[in-house]
C-alpha cells in the first residue's frame, strides 16, 4: 500500500520554510466574514474582527477592500514575526498570489500579489500564505489519519466549497503550474438527478452560472430554494434543519437537488484515485444540516450507478468518510503546522 519515495524540487528561498521550523509567532484565519487572529502558540487567545470583504462591504471597490485587508494584517502582525496566513481564497502556495475570491472580492479575477504588499508594507515579517481549506486539511489530517493512510482530502461546503489532498506518506502537497488545487466550486455541475435542470443557470459567486457553488454553496442553496419557490428561502440556513426533522417534502427536494453533485464529486474522486483513504467533510452546510446532510451523501455514495461504480456499504464508508462537527477541524489551528509541509507543496 505504500509508495516509494520521490524526492522533492528544490523550494523557492525567499517563500518557505525549512521542516521543523519554529512554529508561527502571528497567525490568522481569513474568511469572507471573519478574520480571527492569534500572537503566540496555539493556547493563546483568539481575536476576531469583521473582515474587510465584498460579502461585507458590498459598495467598495476592489482595490479599497485589497488595501483594508493588508492594513488590518500589516497593523496587528508583531515585529519580526513568523506570519502564517489561512487565506479563503484561491492562492498560488508557491508565491502568496491570489487567483480570486468570490466572499472577499465578488467576481474581480484578476491576480493579486497580497505577499508581495504584505512584504512591502511590513517587510521586517515573515509572510507565509496558504488557502483557508489547505490549512483545514492539515488540522483534519493530524487528527484523523493513521499509520496506514496514504492519501487525505479535506473538503469545505460553506460559502464557497473547494477541496484539498495531501500525500500523508510523503508530506506532500501537489498543486498545478499555477500553484493550485482542489478549486472544485468553480467547476461545471452535472444536473443529472430527475428534475435538477429546474437549476439550471444559476449564478456563482464569480460570475459564471452553473458551478458546483451556484448550488451546493451556501449561498447557492438560498439561490435553489427561490428557484424551487420555498417561501423560506432567505432563511434556509435556519429553517432547513427542522423543516427536514419534519419530513418536510420541499425540504428534502432541496437538500437531494444541492447534496446530488457533492455525492458526485466524492464519486469521482475515489474512482480516479484508489489510494484516497480518507476524506473529511466540513463547512458551514455540511455541519449546519448536520445528519440530515451526511445520510444523504452515504446514501447516494451506496447506490450502484455501473459496473465501475457498485456502491459503497457502510463498513466502508465508515473507514473513509468523516463528516465533521463544528469546531472539530479548524483553520487557524491547521496553519500553524505549514512549517513542516510548505516545501512539500510542489509542482
Amino acid at each position: 500500500m505504500t509508495r516509494a519515495s520521490t524526492p522533492l524540487r528544490d523550494a523557492p528561498k525567499d517563500r518557505r520554510t525549512a521542516p521543523g521550523a519554529p512554529a508561527a509567532t502571528f497567525a490568522a484565519d481569513i474568511g469572507g466574514t471573519w478574520v480571527r487572529l492569534r500572537t503566540g502558540g496555539q493556547d493563546a487567545p483568539v481575536e476576531r474582527l469583521p473582515s474587510p470583504s465584498r460579502l461585507r462591504h458590498p459598495d467598495r471597490s476592489t482595490a479599497r477592500l485589497r488595501a483594508d485587508m493588508v492594513e488590518l494584517l500589516s497593523d496587528r502582525a508583531p515585529a519580526g514575526a513568523r506570519a502564517a496566513l489561512s487565506f479563503g481564497a484561491a492562492i498560488d502556495h508557491l508565491t502568496g498570489t491570489v487567483y480570486g475570491s468570490a466572499p472577499l472580492w465578488g467576481a474581480e479575477s484578476a491576480p493579486y500579489d497580497l505577499a508581495a504588499d504584505l512584504r512591502r508594507r511590513r517587510p521586517d515579517v515573515t509572510w507565509h500564505l496558504v488557502n483557508d481549506v489547505t490549512a483545514a486539511l492539515l488540522d483534519f489530517a493530524a487528527v484523523h489519519a493513521g499509520p496506514g493512510t496514504r492519501r487525505v482530502a479535506y473538503l469545505t461546503v460553506s460559502s464557497g466549497i473547494a477541496l484539498r489532498i495531501a500525500d500523508v506518506e510523503r508530506t506532500r502537497i501537489p498543486v498545478d503550474a499555477r500553484g493550485l488545487q482542489g478549486e472544485v466550486g468553480h467547476l461545471p455541475v452535472p444536473l443529472t438527478d430527475p428534475g435538477a435542470d429546474v437549476l439550471a443557470g444559476l449564478p456563482c459567486e464569480c460570475g459564471a452560472t452553473d458551478h458546483l457553488a451556484s448550488i451546493a454553496s451556501g449561498p447557492g442553496l438560498t439561490r435553489a430554494a427561490h428557484r424551487l419557490g420555498l417561501p423560506w428561502a432567505e432563511q434556509v440556513a435556519d429553517r432547513l434543519p427542522g423543516a427536514l426533522a419534519a419530513g418536510d417534502p420541499d425540504a428534502r427536494r432541496l437538500l437531494e437537488l444541492c447534496a446530488a453533485p457533492v455525492a458526485q464529486l466524492l464519486r469521482t474522486l475515489w474512482c480516479l484515485d484508489p489510494h484516497l483513504d480518507l476524506i473529511g467533510i466540513g463547512g458551514g452546510v455540511a455541519e449546519g444540516l448536520g445528519g440530515h446532510y451526511a445520510a444523504e451523501i452515504r446514501r447516494r455514495l451506496a447506490a450502484a450507478t455501473s459496473y465501475a461504480d457498485r456502491g459503497h456499504d457502510d463498513a466502508w464508508l465508515d473507514d473513509r468518510l468523516v463528516f465533521c462537527a463544528p469546531g472539530q477541524v479548524d483553520p487557524l489551528r491547521g496553519v500553524h503546522r505549514i512549517g513542516d509541509w510548505l516545501p512539500g507543496v510542489t509542482r
